[in-house]
């Protein structure tokens, strides 16, 4: 929902959703200290609902908004050949900031050593299996584009629009209807989107309230102070590359200042918290970037569905950290060579990581085996994933952000430089 700053700030959508998520926090916290247990389901249960349906309003747009967004970003170009120089920034861009926020964690996590000393078991089988990379980028290319569409795949849907967007740039006037229709089409789900985005703080809430009430969180000290050092190795890593390494690229390159950057996304940020999802999230992502921080629509329409599919600077710093605690906890001594190894897979693995709560989880084990940790060693950190999915998720939210304002840049490289809103 697009707000004019000059608004008053309860009108404004971040602050809109802050004060769902206090009202949530509060309400969780009363629930969780007078009532017993075994009957928070039933206290959760309305507010689940509310929840889900939040989150199908979402995931009903993607699609749509993914499609037409590309294919009009795309021809909106002058000739293929940009197209070319833009897909190959881009993806070098998200390479490079994902591998350093991997080095980051593989930093932090070495200084801390969470797990050192515990030695336990490795865990039985949760039946949990990994998609090989190989079979990821196959995906890519549908069998069948209504299929992947129906599914809601976000790489097969990406490839798919670049695929039209091109051919409706190569065609130039003989597709004018067509290039009309797209067009068009973007304003209509656009418009939709900003219904959708309307109702953010009751589902924002609605999700957290879902998830403190959740019966298997247990007592939140103990569920705190269990794996607190673990958390903490996560959270700073995911913090450093937050607010010290994703801000330098944001001041340095895209010549836009930090604080009025982070305050534009705000409602992308809260949501993508609540939500633990870049995917649902890219509405939000998407309105924010182009309305309210006025980042170049064209790169933003390229950029961000590109973005919230193979750029997860979050959930790859989160995998590394992982394994090297699950290390640690087993009674493993990970070598320099296993830890490089570890830095270039959970690059790699991210890509295929689904924009969806808890995909980390899965193509964590492509990490974990990578380095001959036994691939259930995921459920050591099973039951913290969920509060640390929504940590990880903002910055992977934050690092697509930014890479559309450094994208912006590359194709403006003349523009004013961004001080204020």
């Amino acid at each position: 929902m697009t707000t004019s700053p000059d608004s008053a700030w309860y009108k404004q959508l971040h602050w809109q959703i802050f004060i769902g998520l206090l009202v949530a926090l509060v309400y969780g916290l009363v629930v969780r200290g007078a009532v017993d247990p075994s009957q928070f389901e039933s206290y959760r249960a309305p507010f689940s609902f509310v929840g889900e349906l939040f989150i199908r309003l979402l995931k009903l747009i993607i699609i749509p908004l993914i499609l037409t967004s590309v294919v009009t970003g795309i021809q909106s170009l002058k000739e293929p050949s940009e197209l070319g120089r833009l897909g190959v920034f881009t993806v070098g861009y998200y390479l490079m900031t994902t591998l350093l926020a991997v080095t980051v964690g593989i930093g932090v996590v070495n200084v801390l050593q969470p797990g050192k000393g515990l030695n336990l078991s490795a865990p039985e089988d949760g039946g949990l299996e990994p998609t090989p990379l190989s079979e990821v980028f196959l995906n890519i290319v549908p069998e069948n584009l209504f299929g992947a569409f129906a599914a809601g795949d976000m790489l097969p849907t990406i490839f798919v629009a670049i695929l039209t967007g091109l051919a409706i740039l190569a065609a130039g006037e003989r597709a004018s209807l067509i290039r009309k229709f797209f067009t068009q089409a973007n304003d209509l789900v656009l418009m939709v989107t900003d219904w959708i985005m309307a109702t953010a703080p009751v589902g924002v809430a609605a999700l957290f309230v879902s998830t403190l009430l959740d019966p298997k969180l247990g007592d939140l000290a103990t569920f705190f102070g269990d794996m607190g050092i673990y958390m903490v190795s996560v959270v700073g890593g995911l913090a450093i590359h937050a607010f010290v390494i994703l801000p330098l690229i944001l001041l340095l390159i895209a010549r836009i200042q930090p604080f009025f950057y982070l305050s534009a996304l705000a409602p992308a940020l809260l949501t993508a918290f609540s939500t633990a999802s870049s995917s649902a999230t890219y509405p939000v992502t998407h309105e924010c970037v182009t309305e309210r921080a006025k980042v170049d629509r064209k790169a933003a329409d390229f950029v961000l569905p590109l973005g919230a599919t193979i750029n997860m600077d979050g959930t790859a710093l989160y995998e590394a950290v992982a394994a090297v605690f699950i290390a640690n906890a087993l009674g493993f001594d990970l070598t320099f060579a296993q830890q490089l190894i570890i830095v270039l897979t959970a690059t790699l693995a991210a890509i295929g990581a689904a924009g969806v709560p808890s995909a980390g989880l899965v193509t964590m084990i492509i990490v974990l085996e990578s380095v001959g940790l036994p691939g259930t060693g995921y459920a050591l950190v099973v039951a913290v994933d969920r509060i640390l999915d929504m940590c990880r998720t903002s910055v992977n939210v934050w690092g697509d952000s930014v890479g559309a304002a450094v994208v912006g840049r590359f194709m403006s490289p003349n523009r004013a430089d961004v001080a204020s809103g």
